[in-house]
């Protein structure tokens, strides 16, 4: 099978409003946009649903001591602030999943930290590293020679060559020395390309880790080196009518060494996206 190196989509998304008056901050959420106004006067507030998600994220660090820690990356440039609340989505969702974080910046190969530590019950804990690959990767070099990088992430209507396959593999990679294999692990992707890598659905990261093609070659599951990994988490947080919620599409290493495999019924318990049957013929991408 031939898989093309790229897809090229057209984005036309609306760009949200500064800070409306109408949008009601919780204490924390206030604090911080007084600390850090030149960053939280963007878009990410403009709408009630994305306030209320920041309060309550906030208080979730807040009840754990943790706040303080997160804080300066909070009001400092808005790409930390935007990896940073990733961090805390990924550790509020683990909780929320039943797998609560036992330790924050904790070492498994030194001399690197990964995000959590968090708990598998029964005494077992994982290891969880969190990425956050961000739109401006994806631009080219003519777009970063114009200071494209610099405007607003959707700029009105745009045509652009999309990888979701490279972007996973790229990802997985830069974290893989962060990890001994001597314990469960599991590399999450809340990354902020145009196109979110979870909206792609199931196809790009079942190439890019588990299946084979001649356009990409062997998903990096099947290479040894890869083994320490035990799973990868694509993860994404998106808006309804009940707020901002989270999904995301977990898949397991199966050559994983015993001692780093993610037990299934926990990948099982983060995943909300149905798994597709490998068994079934009909699957387009097979």
């Amino acid at each position: 099978m031939v898989i093309r190196n790229t897809r090229r989509v057209t984005i036309e998304l609306p760009r949200r409003a500064a800070i409306r008056p109408s949008v009601n901050f919780g204490p924390l959420t206030r604090q911080l946009v007084n600390e850090g106004a030149a960053i939280w006067g963007d878009s990410y507030l403009a709408r009630q649903s994305y306030a209320d998600e920041c309060e309550r994220l906030l208080s979730f660090l807040a009840a754990r001591q943790e706040l303080n820690r997160f804080r300066p990356r909070l009001v400092s440039r808005r790409q930390q602030r935007d990896e940073a609340l990733n961090e805390i989505r990924v550790a509020y969702f683990l909780d929320r999943s039943g797998c609560p974080v036992v330790g924050w910046e904790v070492t498994d190969a030194a001399p690197y930290n990964v995000e959590f530590e968090v708990s598998l019950g029964q005494g077992a804990n994982a290891f969880v590293e969190v990425k956050s690959p961000g739109w401006e990767a994806e631009l080219s070099r003519l777009e970063l020679d114009q200071g494209r990088a610099k405007q607003e992430k959707y700029a009105g209507i745009e045509s652009r060559a999309a990888s979701p396959i490279e972007v996973i593999r790229r990802t997985v990679k830069k974290a893989l020395p962060k990890f001994t294999g001597n314990a469960p692990s599991l590399i999450v992707i809340a990354d902020d390309c145009f196109v979110s890598l979870g909206e792609w659905g199931w196809a790009p990261p079942m190439m890019a880790l588990i299946l084979g093609s001649q356009g990409y070659g062997d998903g990096l599951f099947r290479n040894p080196d890869y083994s320490k990994v035990g799973a990868v988490c694509l993860f994404r947080e998106r808006e309804n009518d009940t707020g901002v919620n989270y999904a995301s599409i977990c898949i397991t290493n199966p050559n994983a060494m015993p001692s780093a495999a993610l037990p299934a019924d926990v990948a099982a318990g983060i995943c909300t996206e149905p798994a597709p049957d490998l068994t079934d013929p009909n699957l387009p991408w097979l």
